[in-house]
């Protein structure tokens, strides 16, 4: 065994099993025994993976991720396991990106609190097993999916108080023309969505009489006048 390790390494073996003086891993601020190549068993290990020898300390309890504001544990290369995963696979930990964090039945996905939604109430989130928290309490509010234009927004802007009271439902449509036929048609469309009570009738000044909008867009073949 020894006699393989001296081809291997030039060293039979660490100094403590030989019964000698113990002497320490060359590497900056590692205090751990030599054991190859006047490194320890970590070091070495590093200086076979890569060929050369990377002193930067060993995976040490209590070290945090070097990333700012990050708090996670170390991992490697001075990052915990998320960012060095993303090291590993773009060659660049994105610390601006944020971390999904999981908690307990749900997660946290950029800052939004994100829970499993139960199979007989997917049908309000388009057929999804988790869904933004803040989506599915309007949804469930509403007694209906949300419209692809629709978006909910926190009154206290903290996206994990998903309380209703907290909860506005907000309209990112617009109409894609600027001309005032346009406007009022998409008005009408609105008020025929959001209500139907007041948008249900619009009187056409042409003629004076009044026509049923109902709820769904407008029959665009139906020219409206100011």
């Amino acid at each position: 065994m020894h006699y393989r390790r001296v081809l291997r390494t030039g060293d039979p073996g660490p100094a403590h099993a030989r019964g000698e003086q113990i002497i320490v891993c060359k590497a900056l601020d590692c205090d751990q025994a030599a054991e190859a190549k006047a490194y320890c068993h970590g070091h070495y290990l590093r200086l076979l993976r890569n060929g050369q020898a990377d002193e930067s300390p060993l995976r040490t309890p209590g070290r945090l991720c070097s990333v700012d504001d990050c708090g996670r544990p170390h991992k490697a290369k001075g990052y915990c396991a998320a960012h060095y995963k993303r090291l590993l696979a773009t060659g660049d930990p994105q610390p601006e990106l944020p971390i999904r964090q999981s908690e307990g039945r749900g997660s946290i996905s950029h800052g939004y609190w994100c829970v499993p939604v139960p199979p007989e109430l997917r049908y309000l989130v388009g057929g999804h097993s988790t869904v933004g928290e803040h989506r599915l309490v309007m949804a469930l509010h509403l007694g209906r999916p949300l419209l692809p234009d629709e978006v909910v927004h926190h009154r206290n802007r903290d996206r994990r108080d998903n309380r209703i009271e907290n909860l506005e439902l907000w309209s990112i449509a617009h109409p894609k023309g600027g001309r005032v036929e346009d406007v009022l048609r998409f008005c009408v469309e609105m008020l025929a969505r959001y209500a139907p009570e007041v948008g249900s009738w619009v009187v056409d000044r042409s003629s004076g009489e009044r026509q049923s909008v109902g709820r769904g867009p407008l029959n665009r073949g139906k020219a409206i006048h100011p």
